[in-house]
C-alpha cells in the first residue's frame, strides 16, 4: 500500500493554489477534457471556481505536503438538497484524481477519509458523488449506488398544440421560478440558489466556447412558463433541464417539443430524464439502459440523512445541468 510514504510525509487536505490546480488539470485533462486544448481546459475551470456561487460554495481540494507535491486531488461542492420535504446539506465530491506516479498507494482513501470526517464534523448530512471509475473502490467508504436507467424516447407524430417559442443561449432569471415550482412537485431534488442558477447560466456560454458543447440552447414558452435546456443535433436532442410553472407539466413538454421540431427537427429524445416521462403519451420509450457511466453514489453522514434512503432509487433525479 505505500504507507511508508504516508508515514514519512506529513499530508494536509486544504484548497489548491492557482498553479497546483493548473497541475492537476495538466493530468486530468487526458480523462476528462479529450479533444479540448489545455488553454481552454484550464481557463474554463478558472471560470467555474472563481463565479460568485463558488466562491462560497466551491473548492478544488489537494492532498499535498509541505513541499508542495500534490499526491491527490477532487472537487467539493458544498449543495442542499429537498427530499420529501426535508432539506438536507450535501457535500458533492467530483474529480477524484492521482497523478499516476502516486496511484495505488493510498492516497485517494486518505483524502477521502479526511474530507468526509469533516463534512461531518461540519453538519453536513449527506455526501454525493459521480464515478466513472466504477462503485467498488467508493463502497469502501458506505457510498451507495443509485442505480438509474437512462431512456431513450422517440417523439410521436400527431396533432397537438405547438408552443411559440424563443431560442436563448443563457437562462433568463425569471426561468428559475418556473424550474423551482417544477420542481417543488418532485421528492427529490438539488436546491438551486439565484446565484447557483446564474452559473449554469454562464456555464453555457462556457461550455460552448471552451468545452466544445456548441449546440446548447434554451428554448422558452412564455406562454407556458416553461423552458428546456438541450444540446441539439438533427436526429437526437438531449435534455439537460426542464422547469414549467404549468400545471400541466406533459401538456407544457409537449408544446415545448412541438414548437422546437418545427423550428429544427429531431427524432428522438435522450438525456438524464425522470421517470413521470414514461407517463406522457406524446413520447413512445425506445430503450433504458442501466447507467454504468457517471454513475451515481451516495452516503449518510448524519442520522437524519438515513431518510434519503428510503426513497426508491428512480425518485432520486439530477438534471444532467446539476451534474458536477
Amino acid at each position: 500500500m505505500g504507507m511508508e510514504a504516508l508515514i514519512s510525509r506529513r499530508l494536509e487536505v486544504r484548497s489548491g493554489a492557482e498553479q497546483e490546480i493548473n497541475a492537476i488539470l495538466s493530468g486530468s485533462r487526458q480523462v476528462w477534457g479529450m479533444g479540448i486544448t489545455q488553454e481552454d481546459y484550464v481557463e474554463y475551470h478558472r471560470l467555474v471556481r472563481h463565479h460568485p456561487w463558488s466562491e462560497k460554495n466551491f473548492q478544488h481540494l489537494v492532498l499535498g505536503d509541505e513541499l508542495g507535491d500534490i499526491f491527490s486531488s477532487c472537487k467539493l461542492y458544498l449543495h442542499q438538497i429537498k427530499a420529501d420535504g426535508q432539506l438536507y446539506r450535501v457535500g458533492s465530491i467530483g474529480a477524484v484524481f492521482t497523478p499516476s506516479v502516486y496511484r495505488s498507494k493510498g492516497y485517494a482513501r486518505q483524502m477521502l477519509e479526511h474530507l468526509l470526517d469533516r463534512l461531518r464534523e461540519d453538519g453536513y448530512d449527506l455526501a454525493m458523488l459521480f464515478s466513472d471509475i466504477g462503485t467498488e473502490f467508493y463502497a469502501r467508504f458506505n457510498f451507495r449506488v443509485v442505480r438509474k436507467y437512462d431512456p431513450v424516447y422517440a417523439f410521436l407524430n400527431g396533432k397537438r398544440e405547438r408552443a411559440q417559442v424563443m431560442i436563448y443561449e443563457f437562462l433568463p432569471p425569471e426561468l428559475l421560478d418556473w424550474h423551482l415550482r417544477y420542481a417543488a412537485g418532485q421528492r427529490f431534488s438539488l436546491v438551486r440558489s439565484p446565484d447557483y442558477f446564474q452559473l449554469l447560466s454562464d456555464r453555457i456560454t462556457w461550455h460552448r466556447r471552451y468545452m466544445g458543447f456548441r449546440e446548447q440552447r434554451v428554448i422558452v414558452s412564455r406562454e407556458d412558463s416553461s423552458y428546456l435546456w438541450v444540446d441539439l443535433s438533427r436526429f437526437r436532442i438531449i435534455l439537460r433541464d426542464f422547469g414549467t410553472a404549468s400545471p400541466n407539466p406533459a401538456h407544457a413538454l409537449s408544446g415545448l417539443l412541438s414548437g422546437l421540431r418545427a423550428k429544427h427537427g429531431f427524432k428522438e429524445l435522450g438525456g438524464w430524464l425522470p421517470n413521470d416521462f414514461d407517463n406522457y403519451s406524446f413520447l413512445q420509450l425506445k430503450e433504458k439502459r442501466l447507467r454504468s457511466k457517471t454513475v451515481l453514489m451516495i452516503s449518510a453522514l448524519s442520522k437524519k440523512a438515513e431518510a434519503v434512503f428510503k426513497l426508491p432509487d428512480d425518485q432520486i433525479h439530477f438534471w444532467l445541468a446539476d451534474y458536477f
